[in-house]
């Protein structure tokens, strides 16, 4: 097939919702880097200043100048990447290193062009699927991972023979402000790391005036040590879909973007199969579930890689196609968000956590936490440890149970020297922090670090944490 031209790629684009990012990449796709040529036209056809065209483009690594550099190779330099073989395959691929990028949890990853090689060995890389989260060791019950490994998940049909839409169906019936009331009742809170109350958040921007409102799928997951929404998007991506399709209900939304991290490839691939089966079951488009005038749209847009753009307002400057700059709040994106109008933004986890929560019921997901803490949290565990994954545990469950009783303790003739929590920005917790620790925010903040999206990388006595 031919390729397209510069002025089929530009009127294919201009007057797509949050244009640039897919522009940019569909040129970047084509020619293997943005030449001067690339941009310029890009600037002429959405009628950006050239300048400021370059200062974003050159914002994200992963847009390349050089020629071809799009398909020459990158390993990931995550913490847990380096002590696995990094530097052997950036000497022997010739290659240059990216921020983690999100599979920790297997050998080190190669990203070249669009595919995603795996393997410690220059000789010995292939592609791999992510792996399934382990089953729970704990026999807790689960709430987003509670079907994810059944078999054909991902697709419409095998979605739906367990409650799939059901969720959606059942709100339809109902009013959105009841539907947000549920969200408020059963204290779901941000799952991405701030930890907002979501019912809250649904509710501020249905009395917000503005339209259209907004709903943001934050997939960017750029926080080092973290690969749980890959898992989510990639066994289960209808969950997702459901959730931000019950938030376009509860808020009155109309559009919606998923915000898709560039270092996965695969999970664009099924996100993009996903969204034509629920547009073809009628469950995105106009008139939704058969409710006339429910009209919502859902739309992927790729990163390019900026660690920023995982901060709400570095995100949505990056899909209006601006400098992925944090923006100063208030106001905030309820009142102030995509296109200076009310828009929801919530974790991939947080929509997930929302269909279940329908089906089930407020109390239901308030008694899957321990004590007095609601709910689960889906945890990626990485590192010195024997069974490393993704895990959803229950609030308040101790971090020893955790790391000793479901993921086996620390390799063998080893002991934990250092745990961190939410990626490096979290902090840490010394070995001797364990035995006191619960997973919730109080316990953990106790010891001066936080949970928040729970990237918990596993550091034994070999290690020298000056070098982490």
């Amino acid at each position: 097939m031919k390729p397209a031209d510069d002025s089929d790629l530009i009127n294919h684009w201009r007057n797509q919702p949050a244009p640039l990012l897919p522009l940019l990449h569909a040129f970047h796709e084509r020619d293997g880097w943005l030449s001067e040529d690339a941009l310029r036209c890009i600037s002429d056809g959405l009628k950006i200043p050239l300048a400021e065209l370059f200062g974003t483009v050159t914002f994200y690594h992963h847009f390349s100048r050089e020629e071809n550099g799009r398909n020459k190779p990158r390993v990931c330099d995550g913490p847990v990447c380096r002590f696995r073989g990094t530097e052997n395959l950036l000497e022997a691929l010739s290659a240059k290193p990216m921020p983690c990028a999100g599979r920790c949890d297997g050998p080190v990853p190669v990203l070249k062009g669009n595919e995603v090689l795996i393997g410690c060995d220059a000789s010995d890389l292939k592609p791999l699927p992510s792996p399934l989260p382990p089953p729970n060791p704990g026999g807790i019950e689960e709430c987003v991972f509670a079907h994810i490994r059944e078999e054909g998940r991902a697709t419409i049909k095998g979605y739906r023979k367990t409650d799939g839409y059901a969720a959606l169906e059942k709100a339809l019936a109902d009013s959105p402000e009841n539907l947000v009331a549920l969200i408020t009742e059963s204290k779901l809170a941000g799952r991405g790391g701030a930890g907002f109350p979501t019912g809250k958040k649904w509710e501020m921007v249905a009395q917000a005036e503005g339209n259209p409102k907004t709903i943001v799928c934050n997939a960017d997951e750029g926080e080092p040590g973290c690969f749980k929404d890959r898992a989510l998007l990639d066994y289960d991506p209808h969950a997702t879909l459901e959730g931000m399709i019950l938030a376009a209900h509860a808020t009155g939304a109309m559009r919606g973007f998923i915000y898709l991290r560039y270092e996965y490839p695969d999970t664009l691939v099924i996100l993009e199969r996903a969204i034509a089966e629920a547009k073809a079951a009628g469950w995105l488009g106009l008139n939704i579930g058969g409710k006339a005038g429910f009209d919502f749209e859902i739309y992927i847009r790729r990163g390019a890689g900026a660690y920023i753009c995982g901060e709400e307002g570095s995100l949505l400057n990056s899909l209006e196609g601006k400098h992925p700059f944090p923006r100063n709040r208030p106001p905030f994106p309820v009142t102030h968000g995509f296109e200076d109008l009310p828009t929801v933004v919530n974790n991939v986890e947080t929509f997930a956590a929302a269909p279940p929560i329908v089906n089930h019921g407020a109390d239901w997901y308030q008694s899957l936490g321990l004590g007095e803490h609601a709910g689960t949290k889906a945890v990626s565990l990485s590192g010195d440890i024997q069974r490393p994954g993704n895990y959803e545990v229950p609030f308040g469950l101790p971090l020893k149970t955790l790391l000793h009783d479901w993921a086996g303790g620390p390799l063998a003739g080893q002991s934990i020297q250092a745990v961190s929590i939410a990626g490096l920005s979290g902090g840490f917790l010394g070995g001797n922090d364990l035995d006191e620790v619960t997973l919730d925010e109080p316990s953990i903040r106790s010891k001066g670090a936080f949970l928040g999206a729970a990237g918990i990388m596993v550091f034994d006595d070999r290690r020298n944490m000056v070098d982490v």
